[in-house]
């Protein structure tokens, strides 16, 4: 039977048993300003980031105080340049804030109120390129039905039609029909008649009441020669 030889090893070369706290110690000094610059950049970071967000903070809290100032005067049933000028200065200093966000929809519906429409449809135009607001349907069919009435209110009913139209799909249950509806309307003002009977048409598939289904028929049967009824 083959002798079993135990072989010894060789002692260890010293770098090999240092841990790797010691290792890290020795590149430490080996690499000082290497090292105190990498803690110095990570330190700044930090402070940075920390800074950052609290600025964001501040302004969001500076916002808010500021438009809970303007807030009762938004109650009031007559509006005023000086509101507009207040919700205006909000907008432009906090610009991207919540509070911001908010006075901007207060200024566009103020403005509507005005009867300034050009300026509303370009304030509810501007809330549309919002990123935040991209992202809740809720308020982005808001501020597109709110821009069709500005449309509406410079008689540019095809306009109005068309900001609407996208939504029609999304739409659902009650608000559906009164989307149809109201582009139906709005086409026979525009005298856009094949595509109002297209809505009317659409809101006899699934009418919101019973009680509207012969008056939706008198409309498709009227044709194009149907005055416009609201």
């Amino acid at each position: 039977m083959a002798k079993i030889s135990i072989r010894r090893r060789d002692p260890l070369k010293q770098d090999e048993v240092l841990t790797f706290a010691q290792r890290l110690i020795e590149f430490s000094k080996r690499h000082r300003k290497r090292v105190m610059a990498g803690v110095l950049a990570a330190v700044l970071a930090i402070m940075g980031m920390t800074a950052f967000r609290y600025w964001q903070q501040s302004r969001r809290d500076a916002a808010a105080a500021a438009l809970t100032e303007v807030r009762p005067k938004l109650e009031s049933k007559v509006q005023s340049q000086e509101v507009l000028k207040e919700l205006e200065k909000i907008v432009s200093r906090y610009g991207g804030q919540p509070a911001a966000r908010e006075a901007a929809l207060y200024r566009a519906h103020i403005l509507y109120q005005l009867h300034k429409y050009e300026e509303a449809a370009q304030a509810y135009k501007e809330l549309l390129a919002d990123p935040v607001i991209q992202k809740e349907p809720g308020m982005s069919a808001l501020v597109v039905e709110s821009l069709s009435y500005c449309y509406e209110g410079l008689g540019k009913y095809e306009e109005a039609g068309q900001v609407l139209q996208p939504w029609l799909d999304k739409a659902s249950g009650a608000f559906q029909s009164d989307l149809a509806r109201r582009l139906a309307w709005l086409y026979e003002r525009a005298g856009k008649s094949p595509e109002a009977k297209k809505y009317w048409e659409k809101l006899l598939e699934k009418p919101p009441s019973p009680a509207l289904v012969p008056y939706l028929k008198e409309k498709l049967a009227a044709g194009p020669e149907a005055a416009s009824q609201k």
